[in-house]
């Protein structure tokens, strides 16, 4: 082709593929406050940085390819806070950001390139399921491969994966949806779902009617299925906190907060009484470097916190007990995102801290209906599996089987600390004593459980921990910021966390 005439179809291609996107699609999106995808990823990429991928992809169909700039997808790289990202977007406003044979290709070719190189992947999903006709018959296999979508093995596969973050924008089906369930960190808009198949096909195909926010809005995803780690009003603060979580992620550094800091506030805090409740962020606040941190799924298994943030200049994970649900107890969705968490950080290499102050695994038949043995069990094998720097103190008490399965020396804390009024032990002093009397004769019941509550609380005491060498030390809360990131120092001058 003559350089001219080459120079001209270039011309006119790019103008297609920018006025090609359907302006009645696009303005009924806008209208429901939403941006075009090419916005979101400016807004998302330091400036100047965005090389495209797949700009002049079309659909293979041929009913589809005049009206398909891009294929409905978006793909390429971009720096956020300098570092590289590979970035695969929807475009619901071209024929509904479905997925075909080109669009899939596209996805490939740019998860290709992440995991070769080890660039986080930021998927912003929007749109839905597989396109008719691509995926009737032979155009299905294609899709597939036969085997495998590569896309979404590649997704699936966390071992090989570097790290994947999921930003959910709107109503998602099929390839989008199946990538919230697949990333590591996934954040919701307030106005968006994501589910298996859309209301139309349910209602088509098994005659139920559906609202797309109870099929798979942010309600149920935050406090049932435990998908979404994030929850925002807008489009602007999901990808202001896709922004932040990449900056967390960044090389460790010289803290500007002192990890000598004391902490003299946690006594304010933190009650004396056992039975007394508070709120465990507050202590998280107090240690972590510039009381900044990121939790993760708030509103899933509340007697746990997870979360993310530094530490003496080091990206730490933290799993604390939060005594403001059931007073810090732990069911059997508090363990399952326990271990998925620490899957999480054990393939990056994130150091952890772990806050104990727990009466126990919650008990009674509900949680027991909810499958509290198989979620201790697989917790279990999360903690063997976990093989990072991580260090454990227990602030008021730990008692139970909850004790070893959050982690300590045993289960592999590399130090475990205490402050003086801690306790340990298998059951609550009190509880211990109710179960020990329980056949003693009704007039001398009071004073026998009294007896018995006093000598299984000296037994239960942290002293008597440490005077057998169970824990590494005592220590007053004004000290705990120091004593933790001096521990930290020393276990994780070899630790390196990947983002890859």
């Amino acid at each position: 082709m003559d350089y001219n005439e080459a120079r001209k179809r270039f011309l006119e291609e790019r103008k297609w593929t920018q006025d090609s996107i359907s302006q009645k699609q696009l303005n009924r999106h806008k209208t429901r406050g939403k941006r075009h995808v090419l916005e979101r990823i400016q807004q998302l990429v330091d400036a100047g940085t965005w090389l495209e991928y797949g700009e002049f992809a079309r659909a293979h169909e041929q009913i589809h390819k005049e009206k398909s700039p891009r294929d409905g997808t978006i793909t390429g790289l971009g720096k956020i806070h300098g570092q590289s990202v590979a970035i695969l977007a929807d475009d619901i406003v071209t024929l509904g950001g479905t997925q075909s044979l080109v669009n899939v290709r596209k996805v490939d070719r740019i998860l290709e390139v992440a995991v070769r190189n080890g660039f986080p992947i930021i998927s912003l999903s929007e749109g839905g399921g597989v396109r008719l006709p691509d995926g009737i018959g032979v155009g299905f296999t294609q899709l597939c491969d036969l085997h495998k979508v590569g896309c979404l093995s590649t997704l699936a596969n966390w071992e090989r994966r570097p790290l994947f973050i999921c930003g959910v924008f709107g109503y998602t089906y099929g390839d989008p949806a199946f990538r919230s369930a697949m990333a590591d960190i996934t954040i919701m808009v307030e106005d968006s779902s994501a589910a298996v198949s859309s209301p139309a096909v349910l209602e088509a195909a098994i005659s139920e009617k559906i609202s797309d926010e109870e099929l798979g809005g942010p309600q149920l995803h935050q406090s049932i299925t435990g998908i979404t780690d994030l929850f925002v009003k807008t489009e602007e603060q999901a990808i202001d906190t896709i922004r932040k979580i990449i900056y967390l992620f960044r090389e460790n550094e010289f803290p500007k907060d002192p990890p000598e800091r004391l902490t003299p506030v946690l006594e304010s805090i933190v009650p004396y009484n056992n039975r007394l409740v508070y709120d465990m962020k507050k202590v998280i606040n107090e240690i972590m470097d510039n009381k900044e941190w990121i939790e993760f799924k708030p509103h899933f298994g509340t007697g746990l916190i997870i979360g993310l943030g530094r530490l003496a200049g080091h990206l730490t994970g933290i799993i604390a007990n939060q005594p403001l649900s059931a007073g810090g107890a732990i069911d059997a969705k508090g363990l399952r995102k326990s271990a998925a968490f620490l899957n999480f950080i054990n393939r990056r290499r994130i150091p952890l801290l772990v806050i104990q102050d727990t009466p126990g695994f919650l008990i009674g038949s509900k949680v027991e209906k909810d499958g509290m043995l198989n979620a201790i069990a697989n917790h279990a094998r999360a903690l063997d599996a976990t093989n990072i720097p991580m260090v454990t103190l227990v602030i008021r008490k730990a008692y139970g089987a909850a004790y070893y399965f959050l982690g300590m020396g045993g289960s592999g804390a590399q130090f475990v600390a205490a402050w003086p009024n801690a306790e340990i032990s298998f059951m609550a002093p009190e509880v211990g004593a109710a179960v020990l009397t329980k056949h003693v004769e009704p007039e001398k019941k009071q004073e026998a459980l009294k007896q018995t509550t006093l000598e299984l609380s000296r037994g239960a005491s942290v002293w008597d921990v440490a005077y057998e060498g169970w824990i590494d030390a005592i220590i007053l809360p004004e000290e705990t910021r120091q004593v933790i990131c001096k521990a930290f120092k020393f276990i994780t001058e070899q630790s390196k966390h990947i983002i890859s």
